[in-house]
Formats: structure tokens, sequence, C-alpha cells
């Protein structure tokens, strides 16, 4: 049988107790080394997502029926951030109603989290075997882990991602300022290299997105394609919220899934 156990993590660069959930399938208690996918929740969410997604069921049978490839899945505690490096010290900012983390998450996922999944479970440890994906603000981090460190990643997912065309007051904690918004922000990125043209991109969103992400999706899409990168982009049925996510997740495990 498969699967999922609950770890709790130390993290150094936020100075608190993270958490992670991570997918084993059935094959993994038979060797070989396993390729792994990163799939970030949303603002709201935490590592529990894996479990309310359904993923571990919906895996094992896709794998059952030979249709996607057996291989780790990861989701790692993010908080309420979008994944970035946003303030020096871990800390709390309440804007209005919404409580925004802050942090060095990049650091946590990329310096942490990532050489302690290959350090204690057999992956393949190298940018062919690793994906990283997610959904809302979690699609947003997985884009910008996607964009930034192509050496790391060769699939890339962001469903639903928040992206967001026009930098809005209320969110300015999510980078630090807005000059670090521009810099992180995917619609603006331009460092393409030689090994983005080796990666493969999966990008959609509802059609009734109540954050017009639908729109990012559309336009991101297109400059990653207008340099040469392979990207599957889907403007689907539905609004932005976890029932879209629930009605497409097999594709995005098909996608992941497939044969290296």
């Amino acid at each position: 049988m498969s699967e999922i156990r609950h770890i709790s993590y130390d993290s150094t660069y936020l100075n608190k107790q993270m958490a992670l959930a991570v997918y084993l399938p059935d094959e993994y208690k038979y060797g070989s080394k396993f390729p792994v996918l990163y799939f970030l929740h949303g603002r709201s969410g935490d590592e529990s997502f894996i479990e309310q997604l359904g993923l571990a069921q919906l895996t094992d049978s896709l794998i059952a029926a030979s249709k996607i490839e057996p291989m780790i899945i990861v989701c790692p505690r993010m908080d309420n951030s979008r994944g970035l490096n946003s303030a020096k010290i871990a800390r709390q900012e309440k804007i209005g109603n919404n409580v925004i983390d802050v942090g060095r998450y990049e650091d946590y996922f990329i310096q942490e989290i990532i050489p302690y999944i290959d350090g204690n479970f057999n992956t393949i440890a190298s940018r062919k075997g690793r994906y990283v994906g997610g959904c809302s603000a979690g699609g947003f981090a997985a884009i910008h882990y996607g964009l930034k460190y192509p050496e790391l990643f060769s699939r890339i997912g962001g469903h639903m991602p928040a992206i967001e065309t026009e930098l809005a007051l209320s969110d300015i904690p999510y980078y630090g300022n807005e000059h670090s918004f521009h810099k992180n922000n995917p619609l603006e990125f331009e460092r393409f290299e030689k090994l983005h043209q080796k990666q493969e991109w999966f990008l959609d969103a509802g059609d009734e997105d109540e954050g017009g992400f639908n729109n990012a999706v559309e336009s991101l899409s297109k400059k990653l394609i207008s340099h040469g990168i392979c990207v599957e982009h889907h403007i689907s049925p539905g609004h932005h919220n976890l029932q879209y996510v629930k009605s497409n997740i097999w594709k995005y495990l098909i996608f992941y899934g497939n044969r290296i």
C-alpha cells in the first residue's frame, strides 16, 4: 500500500517548526529511485492539502492503470506566503483581515526542503526527476521556482496561479516591497537560458477565476512559448476554488507522471 508520512521540520531560515506531508507509492518499498513532485498549497492551506485533494487515492489508481509512473509527492507547509524571500526575519504582518507570513520562504524551500527530501528518500536527485507545481499562491511559487532555477526543475505546473498583473497595496508584504514585486513577477521575467527550453510546463485556470488569473495564464503561456518552451495551457470551466482543482487534478498528475 502507498502511504503518506507527516514530518515535522525545524527550519533554520524561518527559525520555527514547519511540516511536510510525503506521499510514497506502493512501489517505493521495492527499492529503486523515484521522481519527486513538490506540490504547493494556496495561501489558506498547509501540508494537509495533499489529503484534501485525495491525492494518494488518485495517484494510486493512475499508477495501477499504467497512466503515470510511480513518483513521490511532497507537500511542504508554506504558510500564507508566495514562497519568496520577503523578509530577513520570519514574522506575521496583519493587513486588514489578512495575516501574511513573511520571511525567507524561498531559502527554506530550495535550501532546506529539497536537500532534506533527497537526503532521506530514494529520489532521482537531478532536474530530470524533480518537478514543482502548485495552486493559487502555490502556483505562483512553483512558477517562480521553475523560472529562477531551471537547473533544478524539469516540469513545472501553475494551477490557477496567483500572478498579479498590478500590485495591490495590501499584497506588498508577500513580496517585501514594490521593487521585489516587479523583480519576481513571472510576467516580467527575462533571464531565459537554454535549460528553460528543456522544461515542460502546464498552466491553467478557470474561465471565471475571481482573481483574473486566467488572463495571467494566457499572457505567461504566450511569453514562454515565444522563448521556445514547451507549454500546455488550458482555460477550463470553473472558479478560483478547491472544487476547480479537484476537477482537474487528474490532468495535473498525468502531466507530472509521464515517463521520463
